[in-house]
This record gives C-alpha cells, sequence and structure tokens, in this order.
C-alpha cells in the first residue's frame, strides 16, 4: 500500500481530492504543531518521526547531519563509536572508536563550523552553525570538553 493510499490515518470526511490534506493540521503553519503537552497541538506533530522513521539505536547518543553546496556533512555519536561522513573522508565517511579519541575541537566559519576529531588520524565534518550548541554539548558530554589539536 502506498502513502496516498493509506487512508488509516486521515481523519474521515469528505473526499475533497483537490482540496489541500489538512486534517491533521496545515504543516506550513507553526502554531498547528503546539508545544508537547499544549492542548490546541495537533496530531500533526506528532507524525514526524514515529511514524515514518526506522527505530532508533538505543546506543546513538547524538546525530546530525546537512547538505551546503552539494557538499554532504554529519556525525553520529554512539556510546562506542564515531561516524564521520565528509567528502574529505575516504568512502565518504569514517568510522572510530571512541577510546581512539584524542582530541576534539570545532574550527568557526561564517555559515558552517568544522568539527575535527583527532583518533587514528585527524577526521573532519562540515555542518551549519545552528547545530553548534548542540554537537559541542553533545561531545562535551561524551568525550569531555573540546580541546586543542595534540602538540598544538
Amino acid at each position: 500500500m502506498d502513502a496516498e493510499s493509506d487512508t488509516s490515518r486521515r481523519v474521515p470526511g469528505p473526499d475533497t481530492s483537490t482540496a489541500p490534506d489538512t486534517a491533521f493540521g496545515d504543516f506550513n503553519v507553526a502554531s498547528d504543531f503546539g508545544e508537547i503537552g499544549d492542548a490546541a497541538r495537533t496530531p500533526a506533530a506528532d507524525l514526524f518521526f514515529g511514524d515514518f522513521a526506522p527505530p532508533l539505536d538505543p546506543d546513538l547518543v547524538f546525530e546530525c547531519s546537512a547538505s551546503m553546496n552539494g557538499e554532504h556533512g554529519a556525525v553520529a555519536l554512539y556510546e562506542d563509536r564515531i561516524i564521520v561522513e565528509s567528502p574529505d573522508e575516504p568512502d565518504g565517511e569514517a568510522v572510530f572508536s571512541v577510546d581512539t579519541v584524542r582530541a576534539w575541537w570545532l574550527v568557526e566559519g561564517e555559515t558552517f563550523f568544522a568539527l575535527v576529531v583527532e583518533a587514528d588520524v585527524l577526521h573532519r565534518t562540515r555542518l551549519p552553525s545552528g547545530f553548534k550548541a548542540v554537537l559541542k554539548a553533545a561531545f562535551t558530554k561524551a568525550l569531555g570538553p573540546a580541546t586543542s589539536p595534540t602538540g598544538a
């Protein structure tokens, strides 16, 4: 069954195939989503990941990814390993143990920042500045405060 023919999650109503589907709220109107626990919160607010994405790995601590100017960058921090996706990595991805991390730091840019992790080799990925605070908090909690490169 494809998503278009699945009516199990739609509010019953007249068939108006030319009208936009707003039974769960208008995805373009922020007020339709409200805050968790808010009585005005519509069912659309709870559809995004719980219904459409596979369950997350229970060992996952933090993950973010973005594509900027055709360049994909991502980092996934697990309890025992880190995955860095970047065009700078051979095969576009590096997976390494958290135990091998000697240092990590952030390099500022205008609209992006770079996460650099020194493990077996240097690993780097660029992400939008909006991810910086939460990435820094996750890495600080898991690995301790950011440090400068070894030997610097």
